[in-house]
């Protein structure tokens, strides 16, 4: 997605966020040919079944969204949630599936997961997306102590953010 459809997805949001109904055609025909393709790539013949249930949940989910993040990385996030949940019912109910139980050298797993990290970054504040980033990079702003305590809690709010169903 362009840099000038996230704004426009963004823009339409907070538009939605704010009881603007006008809106969900729009942000709908931005957003399910995105999702629906990234659920079906990821989650096999359900896939679809997991956009439709994460595109309600956007849907049901706009008076949260927060105008200052990405729009899109937060409806990905959404719907690699939605696969995940499915895959671990798939899972449960030993049924199978198209998606590899073990995430070996499997691409598709590692770009799923990599997309969901992605996402869950997008949702983070900018000083703790930074503070994540900077551990990966080895590029420290802060040293010690306070480097330390800012990536612990930097840490703990990615972990809950990743776990966070709704």
């Amino acid at each position: 997605m362009e840099a000038g459809e996230r704004a426009e997805l963004r823009r339409l949001m907070q538009q939605l966020r704010d009881g603007d109904r006008t809106a969900f055609g729009p942000v709908f025909a931005m957003l399910w040919p995105r999702l629906r393709a990234f659920a079906v790539r990821f989650a096999g013949a359900d896939g679809e079944d997991a956009a439709q249930t994460a595109l309600l949940k956007v849907f049901s989910r706009a008076s949260e969204f927060d105008g200052a993040r990405d729009a899109f990385a937060w409806a990905l996030g959404i719907t690699a949630w939605e696969c995940r949940t499915l895959r671990k019912r798939r899972q449960r109910r030993r049924e199978q599936s198209g998606v590899p139980d073990r995430p070996g050298n499997d691409p598709e797993r590692a770009h799923l997961l990599r997309a969901s990290a992605e996402a869950v970054m997008g949702m983070l504040s900018p000083t703790d997306a930074e503070t994540i980033l900077s551990l990966a990079t080895g590029r420290r702003a802060a040293q010690g102590a306070t480097y330390r305590k800012r990536l612990q809690r930097a840490l703990a709010r990615f972990r809950l953010l990743w776990r966070t169903d709704e």
